[in-house]
């Protein structure tokens, strides 16, 4: 057998591969019902603690659909239509999102914009094909600049007046997440423009990004990675939200000059990981194990090697994980994945491999993604719409192809570009991600 880099064993041992009966394929009808079930119908109880970021479950529905190609043959118009008109409902009339119309009318101490909202709801209304010209782009654009930390990172809110009423104080986090919500907030503001912005920004100030460079380049670490803010252990997520933040910004070689690149691809690269599944107990590990009853959704991937990490049915599989020593997850093969993609070298990880984790381990067989193998990890809506992105970057046939600095379907990233009010003005301007 020929010699892997992710198995952590003697290559020279012979594996069985006998073949399973049928090929991993994407369950496209489970999927598909699964998305529509989430998207028109009430969600399980463990969602009750999301209902101030419904935006969020809105978009992973509404872009898993666009992803498969869906959104339009499988809804109306008139739900779109409604769709978008929620999603305006979220607009405060000040400018920027929250996360919810459960707030409305809470008082200004409750009711604010929320970065990630303002993500979630201008990806969203571009998936759904709107043309945006409802959005209060000056109080959205002050949103932007009062959120922005004096170390050029951003917080989540802003408290008006703050706590004893001494001035406006920014709220909630401060990592790499919501660097990466405002720069693609602000990418789609200024519709992907490399210049100027068009004249809906007029009088809007833009935010400090030099001061956004100097928070990423700061969270660098000394394995090449990206924390979530300087100082802390490199995560995969930080890194792609780092990375793609530089991207829509054109500052790629800012944070990933050609001279460390080839180590950042290394760290990134070593976030894949084999999958072992749990021991049997009752089993004696010191031969071939065959369980009758693995814990997947695919009974045919049941054949391992005591010796040969990753191998079943003498077919490597592997996803990734977002810290050394961490177990394989769904999100992160997008995480990662993504992060790649952007640099340009999607090509450098194990494909097969990944796609076996995703297809053979965590696809689910109600549909969706679980966060780990096995059918007792539920579905998601946040790890079964990363399950399909990932997938996309990959090329699998049957989804449409991803953008994945914005992370959304390519064809949504193009009608940005193309709204009214910014194809006019980019006449003989080069649009997109650098």
């Amino acid at each position: 057998m020929e010699k892997h880099s992710l198995s952590s064993s003697n290559p020279s041992t012979t594996i069985p591969t006998p073949e399973p009966p049928s090929e991993l394929t994407l369950n496209r009808t489970k999927h598909l019902k699964y998305w529509l079930r989430s998207l028109k119908s009430a969600l399980p109880n463990p969602y009750t603690s999301t209902d101030l970021s419904r935006l969020s479950l809105a978009f992973f529905s509404l872009s898993a659909l666009d992803l498969l190609g869906e959104l339009h043959t499988s809804t109306t118009p008139q739900e779109r239509k409604d769709w978008v008109g929620w999603i305006y409902l979220c607009q405060l009339p000040t400018g920027g999102f929250r996360g919810s119309p459960a707030t409305v009318g809470a008082g200004k101490a409750w009711d604010v914009a929320n970065l990630p909202a303002c993500y979630f709801a201008l990806a969203g209304l571009s998936v759904l094909g709107d043309d945006l010209s409802r959005v209060n782009w000056t109080g959205l654009g002050g949103f932007l600049v009062r959120v922005q930390r004096r170390d050029g990172g951003f917080g989540e809110w802003v408290l008006e007046g703050g706590v004893d009423g001494e001035g406006d104080m920014i709220m909630g986090g401060e990592d790499m997440r919501f660097m990466y919500c405002a720069m693609a907030v602000r990418w789609i503001m200024h519709g992907g423009r490399k210049e100027s912005p068009g004249r809906h920004l007029e009088g809007v100030r833009d935010v400090d990004i030099d001061g956004c460079v100097r928070f990423i380049n700061a969270s660098t670490t000394y394995d090449s990675g990206f924390a979530a803010f300087p100082f802390i252990e490199a995560h995969a997520g930080h890194a792609y939200c780092a990375l793609s933040a530089l991207s829509l910004l054109g500052r790629l070689h800012d944070g990933a000059p050609p001279a460390r690149t080839p180590a950042i691809l290394r760290w990134l690269v070593s976030m894949q990981t084999p999958y072992v599944p749990d021991p049997d107990p009752d089993q004696a590990q010191d031969e071939p194990s065959i369980n009758p009853n693995p814990p997947s959704a695919h009974p045919s991937l049941a054949y391992t090697v005591p010796g040969q990490d990753g191998y079943i049915n003498g077919k490597l599989t592997g996803g990734f994980c977002g810290r050394i020593n961490k177990r394989g997850d769904t999100c992160y093969s997008f995480w990662v994945g993504g992060a790649l993609d952007v640099l340009g070298h999607a090509d450098l990880m194990d494909m097969e491999a990944n796609r076996r984790f995703l297809l053979g381990q965590t696809q689910h067989l109600i549909g969706g993604f679980g966060k780990l193998p096995g059918v007792e990890h539920r579905p998601d809506l946040l790890h079964s719409y990363l399950g399909l992105a990932a997938l996309s970057i990959m090329g699998e046939p049957g989804l449409k192809k991803i953008d994945s600095a914005l992370c959304i379907s390519a064809d949504a990233k193009e009608r940005i570009i193309g709204m009214p009010w910014s194809k006019k003005e980019m006449d003989g301007v080069e649009g997109g991600r650098i």
